[in-house]
């Protein structure tokens, strides 16, 4: 989450995101990726086994003492395929996110060649 919203960190570049565009509306997906981390996160340290399931022989010895507790507990992909999972669509909105604020400086780049040239011709015509 840190690393997906670094940019935060750039307050220009937030006041400077139109309401409606393309990039708000990635940025909102992300907050609501960030809320569903959250959501995780909270689900999973509210369960009574979270600090003794960081452990390697901990986990061992509750696996040995019930054995099918922590099978039925990770059916479905467990807290490190959901970690992973919502890691990667965190790493692909932030690229989406970077990726058109790059078009749109390029979009305002080519504008301001266009109004450059248009100037330097209407200085030329003025000039002749």
């Amino acid at each position: 989450m840190h690393d997906a919203c670094d940019f935060a960190h750039h307050e220009d570049q937030l006041k400077s995101i139109k309401p409606q565009s393309e990039q708000a509306r990635i940025l909102t997906l992300m907050l609501q990726d960030v809320c569903s981390c959250c959501d995780f996160i909270q689900s999973y340290a509210k369960d009574s086994q979270f600090c003794t399931l960081s452990s390697s022989a901990l986990l061992a010895f509750v696996n040995m003492l019930f054995p099918g507790k922590r099978t039925v507990k990770n059916i479905g992909g467990g807290p490190d395929e959901k970690t992973k999972e919502l890691s990667d669509v965190l790493v692909k909105r932030q690229k989406a996110f970077l990726d058109q604020a790059t078009i749109s400086t390029e979009i305002t780049a080519f504008q301001i060649l266009d109004d450059v040239a248009k100037i330097s011709t209407q200085v030329s015509d003025a000039g002749t």
